[in-house]
């Protein structure tokens, strides 16, 4: 009778992965020591574990566990307790009609098979086993064992927050700074903050919106661009939750009634979040948002935003100049500050000087002078740009021009020698030309400072690990300009979007992707801005020399299947509404 052992061995030969030689070699030595036989011959590099997991499916007639494919479910995780699936190596992953699904990474292992079809049997079930890597397991473990005692622990927190408030817990105009300051002590609250905080870094969150209502409390995470409820717990939570940021921020905790902002650190594992906090009077009550930014390094490059190829020799091509202006406009979280950075990282090297004035510094970059804004201080940016032209700068950063006095010393700068990089608010890059006008800089030197000018968005980037080809209603094809039928096309597009899997937890997208309008200036451009004319005039030449509009990039975008046309229809102006700014 052919055993397990002898089974596999021979379906290894078979596929071509070892010889019959190598075989009964490592025979020899499983009967002799017991190890199995895999072990074996991976210890001998004979094969990998990829080559062993694929053919043991293959004997044992299992499925490869797909991490996009096999989604685990929450609820499933409680029938294997966590020290029970590390030991034997295997990760719960659904209650499939009457079967548990369990990943393993050995199918053979007899005390793994023996606990699961007790379970089995306790619960009515039948067993359905996946074959996976270990490293796919582990995790796996990590990801969805700790996610779940995460919400569990922030459950079991804010049910023992509100038993403690009690009544109390509601802040009233009777609420005493002593009873704000006792809530924000109490273990439980400074241990529900702390979770809150790690929850959000663990779904990737930028932003958490504390948000007070008429009986009760929303909290929730902005990931990838999109706001969505994460927590709902009971009003006796809030006076405890908001004065527990407060005295973190360093904030007042008795002012109630006007805006404060205030920022602190905290560690989750081996990254420093820093945290950012805003919090406005509403009519029930304080709300608090909260922006994280990860300082323990900046490590996007241009090329990791998504810029095309044509786009990235555009952009390194004016920032390598040697003197001129680098303008970036959009909404706020369009991704601007990022972009500025990374163009800033394709810069430095040790002959440069490279000095930024940011309010706030998000990123923390080596070999690059940064400063804060601080209006106590009375460092404004103007002053910083002042300053800065004192230390024999090559580059020059400006977070944002807001004024008209930041506007003049900035182009002036551009002007006498330097490569200065700067956002402004505006809708398209030919609106972004002319604001520096409006804002009171000369007409023929704001056009003989800017080198290039850029507005940019930001769309979800659709899942790749779920990819799936589909057709967007002919309104929504219509609105970008899209001929529905794409007859005249010589290369229609393949519209893909993400179907929804356990990769990007079911919402089809996962991270984000910039589109960009990118002006380059020519000598007619110049003398247009020279020239005071309209940005409608600016737009039509900038197009005439090949200027891309936001929907056009956003549409390239889509047929490379970064993205789907509903995000660049979300984030974007029409054509015709972009000519009339």
């Amino acid at each position: 009778m052919q055993t397990k052992t002898q089974g596999l061995g021979e379906l290894l030969v078979k596929a071509g992965l070892i010889s019959q030689e190598q075989l009964g070699s490592a025979l020899a030595e499983h009967r002799k020591t017991g190890q199995r036989l895999g072990e074996i011959l991976i210890q001998r590099g004979q094969i990998t574990q990829q080559n062993l997991l694929e053919n043991l499916a293959e004997q044992l007639g299992h499925r490869m566990f797909d991490r996009t494919r096999d989604a685990v479910q929450p609820e499933v995780l409680d029938l294997i307790p966590f020290e029970t699936a590390t030991r034997h190596d295997m990760l719960p992953v659904r209650l499939d009609g009457k079967s548990l699904v369990v990943a393993i990474a050995d199918p053979l292992d007899v005390e793994a098979l023996d606990q699961l079809r007790r379970i089995c049997k306790r619960t009515g079930r039948e067993l359905e086993l996946l074959i996976a890597p270990s490293e796919d397991l582990e995790e796996g473990r990590k990801t969805h064992y700790s996610r779940i005692e995460g919400k569990r622990s922030v459950h079991r927190l804010i049910d023992r927050v509100v038993d403690e408030a009690g009544p109390k817990g509601v802040e009233t105009e009777s609420t005493t700074q002593a009873d704000a300051e006792r809530h924000a002590q109490d273990a439980s609250v400074i241990n529900l903050v702390d979770q809150i905080l790690a929850q959000a870094s663990q779904e990737r969150a930028t932003d958490i919106h504390v948000e007070p209502q008429e009986r009760g409390l929303v909290i929730r995470y902005r990931v990838d661009g999109m706001l969505r409820d994460a927590l709902t717990p009971p009003r006796a939570v809030y006076t405890g939750v908001v004065s527990r940021i407060k005295i973190l921020s360093s904030l007042d905790i008795a002012e109630r009634r006007a805006t404060q902002d205030g920022r602190f650190s905290y560690k989750l594992d081996d990254h420093e979040i820093d945290v950012r906090v805003s919090i406005i009077p509403t009519i029930h009550g304080e709300k608090v948002v909260l922006r994280l930014l990860d300082k323990t390094g900046f490590s996007f490059s241009l090329r990791d935003l998504g810029f095309s190829e044509r786009d990235y020799q555009i952009i390194v091509k004016a920032i390598r100049q040697p003197h001129g202006m680098i303008l970036l406009s959009g909404p706020t979280g369009s991704g601007k500050s990022t972009t500025l950075y990374a163009s800033l990282l394709e810069l430095r090297d040790e002959t440069l000087n490279v000095t930024t004035i940011e309010d706030p510094v998000e990123y923390q970059i080596d070999r690059i002078t940064q400063v804060q804004v601080s209006e106590r201080k009375q460092v404004t940016f103007a002053r910083a740009l002042r300053a800065f032209l004192r230390q024999d700068p090559d580059v020059i950063m400006v977070g944002e021009i807001r004024d008209s006095e930041t506007a003049e010393i900035a182009v002036r700068a551009a002007l006498t020698g330097h490569i200065v990089f700067s956002t402004i608010h505006a809708n398209d890059a030919p609106a972004t030309a002319t604001r520096l006008v409006s804002m009171g800089v000369e007409p023929f030197m704001a056009a003989s400072a800017l080198n290039l000018v850029i507005a940019q968005r930001l769309v979800r980037r659709t899942c790749r690990h779920c990819l799936e080809e589909y057709q967007p209603s002919e309104e929504i094809l219509l609105a970008l300009g899209i001929n529905p039928s794409r007859a005249d096309e010589k290369e229609p597009i393949r519209f893909r979007r993400g179907a929804g899997c356990a990769v990007c937890k079911d919402r089809g997208y996962l991270g984000r992707v910039a589109i960009v309008e990118i002006m380059q200036m020519s000598p007619e451009l110049r003398t247009l801005m020279a020239e005071n004319r309209p940005a409608s005039e600016i737009r039509k030449r900038a197009a005439e020399e090949g200027m891309r509009s936001l929907r056009a990039n956003g549409i390239e975008k889509v047929r490379a299947g970064m993205t789907t046309v509903d995000e660049v229809l979300r984030v974007c102006l029409s054509d015709d509404q972009d000519s009339q700014t």
